[in-house]
């Protein structure tokens, strides 16, 4: 289900959080968020608090970063 919670974006800065941040998120929940930044310029993304839990091949908790136009990607999910 959908695991996103609270998102504040604005052009320069934001916030984005799981369902009942601080709290636990749902079990079996799935989050995405799609950013943009306007051609060439970049984003700096910055965590301030993650947890995610440990298990063989990410089947509990990920992160993921891609940028499909590059065709990159970084971290597991």
């Amino acid at each position: 289900g959908d695991g996103c919670g609270h998102k504040l974006l604005t052009p320069q800065s934001g916030t984005l959080s799981s369902k009942n941040y601080p709290g636990t998120y749902p079990n079996h929940s799935t989050c995405s968020w799609g950013l943009q930044s306007p051609p060439g310029t970049s984003l700096l993304l910055t965590f301030g608090d993650i947890d995610l839990e440990p298990s063989e091949r990410c089947a509990h908790s990920s992160l993921r970063l891609a940028d499909p136009q590059a065709g990159t990607a970084y971290g597991n999910g």
